[in-house]
């Protein structure tokens, strides 16, 4: 089986999840069917960063992570354990930035979620079924 049809279903999912929960910033989400890369733009304005804005890894139906997430080839979290919490609101400021979580989680058939949350900020990614992790959001903070 093809993992292209259900990379594009994941995305579509989580593109549909953010227009039925109210989210009014713009979302682009590009697959790269070869590496199984899931990519998010999204626009935020900085005033909304005086708020939390949180970015939780989560290992679905008993998944384990096992990663890091980067912030411009930073790294600023360690992924272990089923539950990753972040602030990013402390990372970000004005300009362009490249977000990116990689690493595996176990059992490979098992699925991550990865939430970003803020003010009027909901962003959903999925993925499942191979044991990699490789997602990526490109932030704009103007």
């Amino acid at each position: 089986m093809s993992l292209r049809p259900l990379v594009l279903a994941t995305i579509l999912t989580g593109v549909l999840f953010g227009m039925v929960s109210g989210y009014t910033h713009e979302i682009n989400a590009i697959a790269q069917s070869a590496s199984s890369i899931q990519s998010s733009s999204i626009n935020l304005n900085s005033s909304e960063l005086n708020q939390p804005l949180w970015l939780e890894i989560k290992g679905l139906n008993g998944s384990r992570l096992q990663g890091e997430v980067k912030l411009n080839g930073q790294v600023i979290k360690t992924l272990q354990g089923s539950s990753n919490k972040v602030d990013l609101s402390n990372y970000l400021r004005r300009g362009n930035h490249q977000l990116t979580v990689q690493g595996n989680y176990y059992p490979s058939q098992g699925s991550v979620r990865i939430n970003l949350n803020g003010n009027n900020i909901q962003v959903m990614q999925e993925t499942s079924g191979n044991g990699l992790l490789d997602q990526q959001l490109n932030l704009e903070v103007r």
